[in-house]
């Protein structure tokens, strides 16, 4: 776990190796997101779900006009590399679902949930639309460990998913989602350590851009670890369950992150400054739950914009950026 009163920079030892080198590249990618017509799918689970569910909060929050692009997901709970191979293969047990987050751009594919074993939904999102950006990621159990994101085990089948999606979408940029660590203490952590855990999906997703050339990487598991490294963390690394993010303050970060990642760069309006007051207070967790209000809420964006200009390091967002 970090801690607030620890000086915000890192020592060589808390870096991750050449991540300045990764940090000074530049992003062309950020001249396909002002396009016209934008179409972006994000493919992925529950870490998706917790990533996009403040989004429309944020956009709305930021006044933009997003008439002219659109952000679906396709999500299935627990899903892997691997797991998305059988979905398109009808060979997956449990269901998945189309949905639309942000934009008002739409697609000629129904929205809602789709039975196990059966994958047309997955193969016409794949097929019937013309994506300007695929979004993927890790399951979170083996997100920190990329020396096993290859091969037909349940860890792997990266070079298989990334296959069928180029296959349909060539002309598509694949990007990534550098996902949060667990909390200190779930009993799912193998490093015992928030911070830890962090550091290494933080490589894997450095080893993966120099890899596979992936040009855009959403890192809000960043932001977390940046709130984390605040005053405002608690004892269960601001999770819910110790696996999940919390509900408002955590989920609202991730938001932000994903807003300045893929929306910002379109509108030019950034959420920082931005008033948000979010209640969640009526929802069920078993670890607290934190609202955002204007005093919490310049932190949260504040770990975000740092997430999105330092992907491999954690920053303290107390002593950084000016409003």
């Amino acid at each position: 776990m970090c801690m607030a009163s620890q000086v915000f920079f890192f020592s060589c030892s808390g870096c991750i190796a050449d991540a300045e080198d990764d940090k000074s590249d530049p992003y062309p990618i950020e001249e396909l997101l002002k396009k016209p017509q934008l179409k972006v799918l994000d493919i992925g689970n529950s870490y998706s779900e917790d990533a996009l569910a403040l989004l429309p909060t944020v956009v709305e929050n930021c006044k933009v006009d997003l008439n002219d692009m659109c952000l679906y997901k396709l999500m299935r709970g627990g899903a892997s590399f691997r797991t998305w191979c059988k979905v398109y293969e009808d060979k997956d047990t449990h269901p998945y679902s189309f949905n639309r987050s942000i934009g008002n751009l739409s697609v000629p594919i129904s929205t809602g949930y789709y039975s196990p074993e059966d994958g047309s939904a997955f193969r016409r999102a794949l097929s019937e639309v013309d994506w300007d950006l695929i979004i993927i990621h890790q399951v979170s159990t083996y997100a920190p460990y990329y020396e096993l994101w290859d091969g037909d085990g349940e860890s792997g089948c990266l070079d298989e998913l990334m296959g069928i999606i180029r296959r349909h979408q060539p002309n598509a940029k694949i990007g990534f989602m550098l996902v949060h660590s667990y909390w200190d203490n779930y009993s799912g952590n193998k490093e015992k350590s928030s911070f830890t855990r962090w550091q290494k999906i933080a490589e894997s997703v450095r080893r993966l851009k120099k890899d596979y050339g992936i040009q855009f990487i959403i890192p809000y598991g960043t932001a977390v670890e940046n709130l984390r490294y605040s005053s405002l963390n608690n004892k269960y690394d601001l999770t819910r369950d110790g696996t999940h993010l919390g509900y408002g303050l955590c989920q609202y970060t991730a938001a932000c992150c994903y807003y300045e990642s893929l929306i910002q760069p379109r509108t030019g309006v950034s959420c920082l400054g931005k008033p948000a007051l979010i209640d969640v207070s009526d929802l069920e967790s078993e670890f607290p739950i934190v609202n955002v209000d204007s005093s919490n809420a310049i932190i949260a964006q504040k770990a975000a914009i740092l997430a999105v200009d330092d992907i491999f390091h954690c920053n303290n967002p107390e002593y950084s950026i000016s409003e």
